[in-house]
């Protein structure tokens, strides 16, 4: 009994689990022959060809499931892309009309607008609050009613990026139509007038307009403009009189002409745009306007587009037909004059201390070359007479005897008392101005003027019509030069 449970038990396990453990581990035999189940196919297979056939099976269910995924995803894909096209960007609940709605005009009852100005109400840097205008000023002038907003440049004035853009074309053929006095009307009117106010009202009525135009233009072009003019006219003024002798390149005689003395040399410009208002004036009124008129004119408003009110002045001179460097030499004021030297020359010009330190107040939008001053920190004596922070200044910046160095760097464009405060606190760039502060005679008038600046404007129209009055040509004398660098 015991043996026939031991054959059942044994072939149970032959013939059923045996069987069905080769069939769970079916692929993890090692390479074996097995014999196929089918009765048609009575072949012998390897376990790895089974294994491919299956394997090959799975690989071919997955991509075609996955080709279903990926056109379902197509279909997804294209539909947002409609969605996106066909609606707009922000989400919104759909709604469904029940009615047609006419379309709306995204703009109802248009309200036309005017063109945008690019730079709507320009407004200036550094503006002075409620400007009280100035009645007395022509139109165009600063301070003048009313008066239009400008950008402001360096020390409160009017600049261009490039001083050296070229100047507006002028005309070089007179006006059609214009009525010019005949030859006799002219010198008649030489003949009985001397120097005097609107001098050319009947000769030539737009004269000084034409040259007011002409600084406005040239200040707009460049600030620094307004600076040379007045030293033009002083150092013409104090040379030979006032008779436009230092705009001549060449005289008849071949001598050198006063322009290229040391006083003047590089150091004086503005003769392209006398120049260019020559020819203006040539073109309005052919040989009525002198060059020695022209630059009066010219300096007047050089001084009133820097901020000084006009002031009148009057004209009738004559050009001269010499320049000579030798008359130059002492006839002009030098940064190591000392007081005595500078009032006793302005005393030989018919001018007093007063005029003296009225006229040094035009330094307030100039520039002074390193060589006129540098030489006061190589003295030990002088160089204890100089401001610290301003010897500073003069060894950073002199890097060279013709660098300069503006006056009055606060407002160097403008006419303002600024300057006179500087030398009443013994910070002038010249030795001569800051001698001019502690000299009994005229550091009164530097105080006074410093803190008057109106005072100091009114004193400034006379003694500059003084200084054009110095041994001027009128009458016959003299000729109108047709330009102004040469004699006719």
């Amino acid at each position: 009994m015991a043996t026939k449970a031991r054959i059942f038990a044994g072939l149970f396990l032959i013939c059923i689990i045996l069987p069905s453990l080769a069939l769970a581990f079916v692929d993890h035999f090692p390479e074996d022959r097995l014999e196929n189940e089918s009765d048609k196919n009575d072949v012998r297979i390897h376990v790895n060809n089974v294994a491919h056939v299956i394997k090959k099976k799975i690989k071919k269910e997955l991509k075609k499931r996955a080709k279903s995924v990926h056109d379902l995803w197509e279909d997804m894909f294209e539909h947002d892309n409609l969605i996106e096209e066909n609606q707009p960007k922000e989400d919104a609940a759909p709604v469904t009309p029940t009615t047609p709605v006419p379309p709306v005009d995204p703009t109802p009852n248009p309200v036309p607008v005017p063109p945008v100005d690019p730079t709507p109400n320009p407004v200036p840097v550094n503006p002075t609050p409620n400007p009280v205008p100035d009645n007395n000023a022509p139109a165009g002038y600063p301070r003048a009613t009313p008066q239009a907003p400008v950008a402001k440049g360096y020390g409160g004035a009017p600049m261009t990026p490039n001083p050296s853009d070229p100047q507006t074309n002028v005309p070089v053929e007179p006006a059609p139509e214009q009525d010019h006095p005949t030859p006799e009307d002219i010198k008649k009117h030489r003949q009985y007038a001397g120097l005097q106010v609107g001098f050319y009202d009947d000769t030539c009525p737009n004269a000084e307009k034409i040259i007011k135009d002409g600084m406005a233009r040239a200040f707009a072009n460049d600030s620094s403009m307004a600076a040379p003019i007045p030293r033009l006219l002083f150092h013409d003024c104090f040379v030979n009189g006032c008779d436009a002798s230092l705009l001549l390149d060449q005289t008849p005689s071949g001598e050198r002409t006063e322009k290229l003395a040391n006083s003047n040399g590089l150091t004086v410009r503005g003769f392209y745009l006398i120049d260019q208002i020559k020819a203006e004036l040539e073109a309005e009124c052919p040989g009525i306007v002198s060059c020695a008129d022209l630059l009066v004119y010219l300096a007047r408003d050089a001084f009133v587009v820097s901020g000084v009110p006009h002031y009148d002045v009057p004209g009738g001179r004559r050009d001269g037909m010499e320049s000579l460097e030798a008359n130059v030499a002492d006839n002009i004021p030098l940064p190591t004059n000392t007081v005595d030297q500078m009032i006793d020359l302005f005393k030989k010009k018919g001018m007093n201390e007063e005029d003296l330190v009225v006229l040094i107040g035009a330094h307030s939008i100039g520039v002074a070359h390193c060589f006129s001053f540098r030489y006061r920190l190589d003295n030990p004596q002088k160089a204890t007479l100089v401001d610290p922070r301003l010897a500073g200044v003069m060894r950073f910046t002199c890097t060279s005897p013709m660098s300069t160095v503006a006056f009055d760097t606060t407002t160097q464009y403008k006419m303002d008392s600024i300057y006179y405060k500087q030398l009443a606190g013994k910070r002038g760039l010249l030795e001569s101005d800051d001698l001019l502060g502690e000299d009994p005679r005229t550091k009164d008038y530097i105080q006074k003027f410093g803190d008057d600046e109106k005072g100091w404007f009114s004193k400034l129209g006379k003694a500059m019509n003084k200084l054009a009055s110095i041994q001027v040509l009128a009458g016959d004398q003299g000729q109108i030069r047709k330009q102004c660098r040469a004699v006719n």
